[in-house]
C-alpha cells in the first residue's frame, strides 16, 4: 500500500482504473482495533461482490488487514484500489463509511480534507530552541528529530556560540554598558546563526523532500527575523504569532485549530465573494449540461459542490451528459476540473453559493 499526503496527487489521478474507492470512518476515542479491522474486512467483502476485474479482485483479496494499522487514532481513512496499486490517505474531516466500484476514483469526500490547507509542517521556534510537527488540519504529530538536529541553540552552534565567551569573561556586569552592548550584539549574532541553521535543516530534510508547506509558530520579532533570512520557498504567510515556550502539544494544537479556522473562514469568504462579484456570463449554477461541457473543455476555474449531494449521470467524450448507470455526475465533474488545474470545494448546503447544489466560476 502507498500512502499519499497531498491532493490533488497525479499518482492517483493518473492511475488507470477500474477503481474501488473505500472510505472508512473511525472513532479515535475508542481505539478499538478489532472493531475497525472487522469493519474493514466486511467492506472489502462488499467491494468484492461488485468487482468483475480479476486483477483488482486479487488486489482486494491480498490487501493486508494488519490489526496494528487501525491503532493510529485517525478520524478516517480513504482507500483507492486499482489493479496495479493500493493508495490511501489518512483523513481528518468527518467521513461516512462508503464503498464504490467504477472507472474513476470517488474523490468528493477526500476534497474536504484538503480544500483550504494541504498537509503542512509546523515549526515552533524561539531564540533558544525549536520543535517540529507534521500537521493535517488541526491535528499535529511531533516529529522525533535525531540528536544532531538543531533542536537547541547550544546543540546547533556548539563551539561557535559567541555569548558564552563574553559571559565567562564577566563582560556583562552591572554598570558595564560596553559589556552589555557587546553581549546584546553577540546574542543577535547567535540568534541569526541559529535561525539560519534551523531554516536550512528544515528545508533540506523536510520541506523540499516532502514538498510540504511550512507554518511558523513564533513571537512577532522572531517571525520577522526568521522570515528575513529564510530561503525556504515552502514557508507560508499564515502564521501563529505567539510564544511556543513551555507549551504542551495539546496547547499548541489549540493555537493551530484557531489558525486553521481563521484560514478556512477567510478563504471560504473570499471564494463566495468572488462568485457573487463574477458577471453572469462567467459563472454557472445548477445547469448540468453546461457544467459538463465546460468541465471537459477546461473552462471551469472554481467548482463548488454540495457535500453528500449526488446526481446520477456520466459525461461522455463529447461532453454530453447522460443519466444512465449509477455514477455520481458531480464526482466526474470534480475530476474533470481537477485534471484541468481547476479548484474544487465541497461545502455544506448553508455554505453553497446561492444555496445551489453545484456552482462554478468560469475562466475568463
Amino acid at each position: 500500500m502507498r500512502q499519499l499526503t497531498k491532493f490533488p496527487d497525479q499518482t492517483l489521478l493518473g492511475a488507470e482504473g477500474p477503481f474501488v474507492t473505500l472510505y472508512q470512518a473511525e472513532d479515535p476515542s475508542t481505539l478499538s482495533m478489532d472493531a475497525e479491522q472487522i469493519k474493514f474486512k466486511n467492506m472489502i467483502k462488499k467491494a468484492l461482490n461488485q468487482v468483475d476485474n480479476e486483477k483488482l479482485r486479487q488486489r482486494l483479496e491480498d490487501v493486508p488487514t494488519d490489526r496494528m494499522f487501525w491503532a493510529e487514532g485517525r478520524r478516517g481513512i480513504a482507500f483507492f484500489f486499482t489493479p496495479e496499486e493500493t493508495y490511501y490517505y489518512e483523513v481528518s474531516s468527518k467521513l461516512k463509511d462508503f464503498v464504490s466500484y467504477g472507472e474513476r476514483p470517488n474523490i468528493l469526500p477526500l476534497i474536504e480534507d484538503f480544500q483550504y490547507m494541504n498537509n503542512y509542517h509546523l515549526l515552533c521556534l524561539t531564540s533558544e530552541d525549536m520543535r517540529l510537527y507534521r500537521g493535517k488540519m488541526e491535528e499535529i504529530t511531533p516529529i522525533d528529530l535525531p540528536e544532531d538536529a538543531p533542536k537547541t541553540l547550544e546543540i546547533a552552534l556548539g563551539t561557535e556560540l559567541t555569548r558564552g565567551d563574553n559571559l565567562a569573561s564577566g563582560g556583562n556586569t552591572p554598570g558595564n554598558l560596553h559589556g552589555v552592548t557587546e553581549t546584546s550584539v553577540e546574542q543577535d549574532i547567535d540568534q541569526t546563526n541559529y535561525f539560519r541553521m534551523v531554516d536550512k535543516y528544515v528545508m533540506d530534510n523536510f520541506s523540499q523532500p516532502e514538498q510540504t508547506q511550512l507554518i511558523l509558530f513564533a513571537l512577532s520579532e522572531n517571525q520577522a527575523d526568521f522570515r528575513e533570512l529564510s530561503k525556504n520557498n515552502y514557508l507560508q504567510d499564515e502564521r501563529i504569532e505567539s510564544s511556543p515556550t513551555s507549551l504542551s502539544d495539546n496547547e499548541i494544537k489549540q493555537h493551530v485549530k484557531k489558525l486553521i479556522d481563521e484560514v478556512s473562514y477567510k478563504r471560504h469568504s473570499l471564494n463566495i465573494e468572488r462568485y457573487q462579484e463574477t458577471t453572469p456570463q462567467y459563472k454557472l449554477g445548477d445547469q448540468y449540461q453546461d457544467l459538463a461541457t465546460a468541465s471537459l473543455e477546461g473552462r471551469i476555474e472554481t467548482l463548488f459542490v454540495e457535500k453528500d449531494s449526488k446526481v446520477t449521470g456520466t459525461i461522455d467524450e463529447n461532453g454530453q451528459l447522460g443519466y444512465e448507470g449509477d455514477e455520481n455526475f458531480f464526482n466526474q465533474l470534480a475530476l474533470n476540473v481537477v485534471h484541468t488545474n481547476g479548484t474544487v470545494y465541497v461545502l455544506d448546503r448553508s455554505q453553497m453559493p446561492e444555496l445551489k447544489d453545484v456552482a462554478a466560476i468560469l475562466r475568463y
